[in-house]
């Protein structure tokens, strides 16, 4: 059991690295926050940290790379864990994406780390 009292919940998604894909992601954050009963404005904020995210991990040009996505919710917490195989250019991200993602996240990691590339995301409630 979590701290609140309710189990975590939790979904595992593995997506083609490629852009079009990558709504899936923000749909799969939207309802992790949902159940997390993250008010409307967290969860707009959870989906555009996890957009920035993932895109920082996978850009713009299609790969051959799967993205896998672990999504945790608990009452008031969502936790999300992003991979994939590092591929093309060195994870460069812009310091405009740095800054929204740090306004939208409560926490975050983004790391490359030999051949993979990660992120962790925390999105805590206002409770």
């Amino acid at each position: 059991m979590s701290p609140q009292g309710r189990e975590a919940d939790s979904v595992t998604l593995e997506v083609p690295g490629r852009p079009e894909y990558l709504r899936l992601a923000r749909l799969a954050a939207a309802d992790s926050g949902t159940r997390a009963d993250l008010s409307i404005e967290e969860v707009e904020d959870l989906r555009i940290a996890v957009d920035e995210l993932t895109y920082a991990l996978m850009g713009d040009e299609p790969s051959d790379a799967m993205l896998t996505l672990r999504y945790t919710a608990t009452k008031g917490l969502v936790e999300i864990h992003g991979s994939c195989a590092a591929h093309g250019e060195p994870l460069v991200v812009s310091d405009l994406s740095r800054s929204i993602i740090g306004a939208v996240a409560s926490e975050y990691d983004l790391a490359e780390d030999g051949g993979t590339r990660s992120f962790r995301l925390l999105k805590r409630g206002r409770m």
